[in-house]
């Protein structure tokens, strides 16, 4: 099957990206109140340092609040498909796990040692702590030749052999996802299977050689299953929206990471468009429901921003093949680069207002706010490095101290939900322009699921567009005494 075919090539970009992310700590999210900060005069100007960020953290903001019963061991930017397909069941069933990142360009020998495939994503399920009301008693293995168990821990490997194994351990947590003795769960994952083979054999499939004649007959193979996946979604029981009926299914689950890749993708790779609300409404409507699905959308959905971001790398290194890239392709990739481009542009009018109470708000806030904290090194030094790793076009600020005191900024206005950030520290124009360009690469690097959730990774990049925007027109103004400060209120509030 194509979809398996191309799993290396996507985990070899998965490798290329490793080491390019400034946010690699998992944090968790707790609750924390909001409040607006008033503006102190420019003497007494104080930013928090990064250890009194840390510090002002609430307590329970690292910890788990329930014991985890799952280990996930997934890639680190969190675009395996197969790793996304257990991270969203987890999340479906409610099942309290927590996550280890493997590093696939270096995979360390316990890894090697305990997965024969040496393959992510695996799961540890802590047999040990299981009860009788979080687990089944059912005694034996159906499939011993991919798990090995102890006393106390099982190791499973294969997505779907995992999605199985969390049906049977785990049956009083949230709906069975794998109800693969029902006819239409295989009819489902059927049509589900010719959307992925059509898709991959388009975006890779082609070579030096294809013809324009073979490449449309491509397009037209794909036309074809997403009309079929359309159809099969009109006639669904109880109307739908999911692929079983109204609840989401272990079908669903397994295609949800292709189509999310597809659906940002081929309109600026292959000019396919998969849907609209009158092109195939049924599997618009599918997405749609997909996307007000909170095990998916808080943590584990990519954004439209990262997918098209990251499209003209995945065209350099599939589209050559080891030769040089076309016109065409170079075409492509310039297009993919001005549609990324455009993109940034919304930033500022992203992630709602600013002094929002939403408990939805509040948590992205503070979701935002851990990760920049735990990865603040990292981070400084990825938006400031004389010589970056990847997407080398951005550029970078030359100023780290700088850089350094702006991220502090933003972390403390959204640890405090507080809109107000005092500019009187970047009135030097030099400072204030190396300062922007400082946070706009952040907000640009910044991709989902990799660096965070969709929710928090909106406000974070809103933050560092607006403070951009802020410092640069607070600079412009020179006739302002030192002594006054100026409020960070551009035409939009942090």
């Amino acid at each position: 099957m194509v979809f398996n075919k191309v799993r290396s090539s996507l985990i070899a970009v998965s490798i290329l990206y490793h080491a390019t992310s400034a946010f690699t700590q998992p944090t968790s999210a707790s609750s924390r109140s909001t409040s607006l900060h008033a503006i102190a005069p420019a003497a007494t100007v104080s930013v928090p340092s990064w250890v009194d960020l840390g510090e002002s953290l609430p307590s329970d903001s690292t910890s788990t609040p329930e014991q985890p019963l799952v280990t996930l061991y997934r890639d680190t930017n969190g675009w395996c498909p197969f790793c996304e397909r257990v991270w969203i069941a987890l999340r479906v069933k409610n099942i309290p796990y927590q996550e280890t990142l493997v590093n696939l360009q270096d995979k360390p020998d316990w890894f090697l040692n305990a997965v024969p495939t040496g393959l992510v994503p695996a799961v540890m399920i802590h047999t040990d702590l299981l009860t009788d009301t979080s687990s089944s008693s059912k005694e034996g293995d159906s499939s011993e030749e991919k798990e090995k168990t102890t006393p106390e821990r099982t190791l499973v490997w294969e997505s779907v052999d995992i999605m199985r194994k969390l049906d049977e351990m785990f049956p009083n947590h949230g709906p069975k996802l794998m109800n693969e003795d029902d006819a239409a769960f295989l009819e489902a994952r059927e049509v589900c299977a010719a959307v992925q083979s059509a898709g991959f054999g388009l975006l890779y499939g082609g070579n030096a050689t294809t013809t324009a004649v073979e490449t449309e007959e491509k397009r037209s193979a794909l036309e074809a299953a997403l009309d079929a996946m359309d159809a099969h979604l009109s006639k669904v029981t109880n109307g739908g929206p999911f692929l079983l009926g109204s609840e989401l299914s272990g079908v669903d689950i397994e295609v949800i990471p292709t189509l999310e890749r597809f659906r940002y993708q081929f309109p600026l790779l292959r000019n396919v468009t998969l849907s609209t609300t009158t092109l195939r409404p049924n599997l618009q409507r599918w997405f749609e429901a997909i996307d007000a699905s909170p095990a998916y959308a808080s943590r584990v959905a990519g954004d439209e921003y990262s997918w098209t971001a990251v499209a003209s790398t995945f065209l350099r290194i599939f589209g050559s093949r080891g030769n040089e890239l076309t016109v065409e392709q170079n075409a492509t990739i310039a297009r993919v680069e001005a549609a990324a481009t455009a993109l940034t542009l919304d930033f500022v009018n992203d992630s709602g207002g600013a002094d929002s109470t939403d408990d939805g708000y509040v948590a992205a806030c503070r979701e935002a706010a851990e990760k920049l904290i735990a990865n603040h090194e990292a981070v400084v030094a990825d938006c400031s490095r004389a010589d970056p790793k990847s997407q080398k076009e951005l550029g970078r600020s030359s100023n780290v101290e700088r850089a350094d005191l702006a991220l502090r900024m933003i972390a403390d206005s959204l640890l405090n939900n507080n809109s107000d950030v005092n500019l009187t520290l970047f009135r030097n124009k030099k400072d204030a322009t190396e300062a922007a360009f400082a946070l706009r690469t952040v907000a640009k690097r910044l991709s989902v699921p990799r660096d965070m959730g969709g929710p928090a990774a909106k406000v974070l990049r809103r933050r560092l567009m607006v403070l951009a925007q802020n410092m640069e027109a607070n600079a412009k103004d020179s006739t302002r005494p030192l002594g006054i400060p100026r409020r960070s209120k551009f035409q939009s509030k942090l």
